[in-house]
């Protein structure tokens, strides 16, 4: 093993001190850029090795060159994190390489380590900092890094290498994200595995030249790529890792081989019921009449009452769930440890359920490499179907897995192994806002009326987190600092709402009111906006509605939402005598949008009576740039509506 790294930094050392020409080459080429780009990566590369028992060792080297102030700020102090319980770090190399040739060396002792600064949850995670010094336009700064490890690893008390081997021994994997947001040069990844372990790769979001060659002790695999544009940044876009070129490497064959692994390393450690525990189950389950009854208050109490800890606490880390036991007794962990819980138990009540691995706020390509960072429970039905549970993301919210990640990927451990599944769309009606406003204009322009909202699914949820509080004036507040933006003046003379902490029915809240001066004298009768839209665009649950959207028409990539959602407005105001509105200005019928969004607005005039209607329904939860054409006609017609005063006369 010593042998080897030592022949790792020796050919390192190698390929250092041969990139002068290469270095050269492609800095010439970088100052095409001056004016555009504050730096640019002349090179990234990367050679690794992966030895029998799935562990790597690496050599990372890249160079940047600085074109802007901007960019010798960005490079004077280099950082970055990494696990030092599943990786190993050496910076063996940085320097400053001047626009004259000049080389000025980083010494290896101001290669500073530090613990994460402290944050809301605690990590382990170590902060590598490079200090180049002061730059100047034209400098180019690099840096050389040995690794070994890899993502995860099961804790253990070893004193040699053996404890960043992967927790499913012998096979390794790779996510390699080779595009960047500033414009890349030249950029090769090699990876060199022993004989007869098989490995299979593909690439996303465009392409890579490969090249493969023997070895003395296996074969090499080389993928190269030059001249890669900046990812191009949209506002709302998927995640970056969706669309940039990146390139998987695994020697995992199929998901079911992943599927039976993640199984076998939990089934025995981590679900024991101990009699607290069967006692704690037989408590909250008693009363329940139904089986979904049981699921839910189960489901609700790990997510209520196990706190979110980031420590690692007793043997296991990584894919290994720490026992029940222990998340029972402390009341606190992670996703995986409120995971290992709730199927401890929903099997202490009968039912058949297992941990299951998924990646939150991005897709998993069915490609069987590891992109997961979120645990969750896979409840197995009759039909042999499974249902997924979250008690992470659900804590005081009805929902049992949170709707903002339907249509996301998962993978069961499970003793027969499972392909990669992916949880069903959601569809708007189940995440609905319902805003009725009925009110009287008086002759002198005061609005006397009743708002009434209700909410369900993840529009449920997002109100129930933002009115959920201990005290009732502060959950209050919630609802009167809403019109009291809109209307400063407005007195509010009785407010109702559900409790945020009951969980048993939707959400739902009704505001009696009194505001003065709300139609505004116009020649010869009454200017006023509609008050349900207004209060819809406002609610800050509704940021959709209130969104200043980009002004291009075209998307390069996809986009998303928090949720499909429907919203229901309707409004009913009522005069002292019969009342006659401008028909152009009415707008009685507005139609638009189709497959991915869909409003239609009403309104009519009829005596003494005003009607209006909006329905906007949001389609989807992650769109297709061709999408975005359609979504944004359906917003900025609600928005329009929104604006749009009517003139009313007697």
């Amino acid at each position: 093993m010593r042998r080897f790294i030592a022949l790792l930094v020796l050919a390192a050392a190698a390929g250092w001190a041969l990139a002068g020409d290469r270095l050269a080459e492609l800095s010439r080429k970088a100052d095409g850029y001056k004016g555009k780009q504050d730096y640019v990566y002349l090179y990234n590369d990367t050679d690794v090795r992966v030895h029998p028992n799935g562990m790597s060792h690496r050599v990372e080297r890249s160079a940047v060159k600085v074109l802007s102030t901007a960019g010798c700020r960005e490079f004077q102090t280099l950082s970055f994190f990494y696990d030092p319980l599943t990786m190993g770090i050496r910076v063996t190399g940085a320097a400053v390489v001047r626009p004259d040739g000049t080389r000025r060396e980083v010494p290896l002792d101001a290669v500073r380590s530090y613990p994460q600064p402290a944050r809301a949850i605690f990590w382990p995670n170590v902060r590598v900092s490079i200090p180049y010094g002061l730059l100047a336009e034209g400098d180019v700064v690099t840096m050389e890094l040995e690794k070994k490890g890899f993502s995860y690893a099961l804790l253990a008390e070893a004193l040699d290498d053996t404890r960043f081997a992967p927790p499913m021994e012998g096979h390794f994997y790779d996510i390699v994200e080779m595009q960047a947001d500033h414009p890349v040069l030249s950029t090769r990844y090699a990876v060199e595995v022993p004989a007869g372990k098989p490995i299979q790769y593909r690439v996303y979001g465009g392409t890579l030249a490969p090249a493969a060659e023997f070895t003395d002790t296996g074969m090499r695999y080389i993928f190269s790529r030059e001249d890669l544009e900046p990812l191009k940044r949209e506002p709302g876009m998927v995640a970056s890792s969706d669309v940039a070129l990146k390139l998987l490497v695994s020697t995992t064959v199929r998901w079911e081989d992943k599927s039976e692994w993640f199984y076998g390393v939990n089934e025995d450690f981590s679900f024991k019921v101990l009699p607290e525990i069967k006692a704690k189950v037989d408590e909250l389950v008693k009363g329940c009449r139904t089986d979904e009854e049981k699921i839910d208050v189960l489901n609700h109490w790990v997510a209520h009452y196990i706190r979110y800890s980031g420590l690692s606490m007793g043997e296991g880390e990584g894919y290994t769930l720490h026992p029940s036991d222990m998340i029972f007794r402390d009341r606190s962990g992670v996703c995986k440890d409120k995971a290992s819980l709730l199927v401890t138990f929903l099997r202490a009540a009968g039912f058949e359920a297992y941990p299951a691995m998924t990646m939150a706020g991005a897709r998993i390509d069915n490609f069987p490499a590891d992109f997961f960072n979120h645990s969750v429970v896979a409840l197995r039905q009759g039909d042999g179907t499974f249902r997924m549970l979250d008690p992470t993301w659900v804590p005081w919210v009805r929902e049992q897995w949170s709707s903002a990640e339907q249509e996301q990927q998962y993978l069961v451990g499970y003793k027969e192994g499972q392909p990669l599944m992916t949880t069903p769309y959601s569809p708007p009606e189940n995440h609905y806002y319902n805003l009725a406003v009925t009110g009287t204009i008086a002759d002198d322009g005061t609005f006397t009326g009743r708002l009434t909202v209700k909410a369900e699914g993840q529009t449920d949820a997002m109100m129930r987190r933002a009115t959920r509080a201990n005290h009732r004036p502060e959950t209050e507040s919630y609802f009167t600092r809403i019109l009291k933006g809109l209307y400063p003046d407005a007195a509010i003379t009785a407010l109702t709402y559900s409790d945020p902490n009951d969980i048993a029915r939707p959400m739902e809240a009704a505001i009696d009111c009194v505001i003065p001066r709300y139609a505004l004298r116009s020649g010869d009768g009454w200017r006023l906006r509609s008050p349900a839209l207004s209060y819809a665009r406002r609610d800050p649950i509704n940021n959709e509605l209130d969104a200043r959207l980009p002004d291009f028409d075209a998307r390069t990539h996809g986009f998303r939402s928090r949720c499909t959602k429907l919203y229901r407005i309707t409004e009913r105001l009522e005069f002292p005598r019969a009342i006659a509105v401008d028909r152009s200005v009415l707008a009685p019928e507005k139609r638009c949008g189709g497959e991915f969004a869909e409003l239609a607005v009403a309104a009519s005039a009829e005596r003494a009576t005003l009607r209006r209607e909006a329905t906007l329904s949001l389609k989807k939860r992650i769109y297709p740039a061709a999408a975005w054409k359609e979504y944004k006609d359906a917003i900025g017609a609600f928005q329009d509506a929104e604006s749009r005063f009517l003139i009313v006369r007697y």
